[in-house]
């Protein structure tokens, strides 16, 4: 982690600016232990989107076809994320967290050697990953048995959390940059 960190009160800001609440933090919550024993099956549905969108693929691929051990290595990250998007208190430690992911996606130096070099991911591709990583939650939220009204917030919850992530993927150096 680089030595310039987003300021709990530009998290705060960042939250109150997607109506990020305590409540979608409890549906998060809620959310995170039906979703944490089907990350796997969520992940066969994101990867089947991945590696169907050439925008997307190429992320993905070694000599033009998806590669595969690559996509399996990644599936522990992505499950991890799926865990800690839900189940972490969104602080600065939180913050700290997705930092590190937007650190490893835009080729900046990195404290562990666990997360490898990988192309830099477009802002344009990340911004329309949201509604389908966002869609795709809804049928696992429905299958545990809560009331139509739960499953929609958490969903919303996801939503926003997932946006939250992404904006924080975009947002790299935040001594460098003003929240407006």
């Amino acid at each position: 982690m680089t030595s310039s960190t987003l300021s709990l009160r530009d998290l705060v800001l960042l939250k109150r600016m997607l109506l990020f609440t305590r409540e979608d933090e409890r549906y998060l919550q809620m959310a995170g232990e039906i979703l944490s024993d089907q990350a796997e099956a969520i992940l066969d549905i994101w990867y089947d989107h991945m590696v169907a969108n050439d925008y997307l693929a190429h992320y993905f691929a070694r000599d033009g076809q998806p590669d595969a051990d690559y996509l399996n290595t990644l599936r522990p990250r992505f499950g991890n994320w799926i865990r800690q998007l839900c189940q972490r208190p969104y602080n600065t430690q939180w913050s700290q967290y997705e930092q590190a992911i937007a650190q490893r996606y835009q080729q900046q130096s990195l404290p562990t050697a666990e997360m490898a070099d990988v192309p830099v991911v477009f802002l344009r591709y990340l911004v329309t990953f949201i509604y389908p990583v966002t869609n795709a939650i809804r049928p696992f939220l429905a299958k545990d048995g809560h009331r139509p009204e739960e499953v929609e917030k958490m969903h919303q919850a996801w939503f926003k959390a997932v946006s939250l992530s992404v904006i924080l993927w975009t947002y790299p150096d935040p001594a460098a940059q003003e929240i407006c």
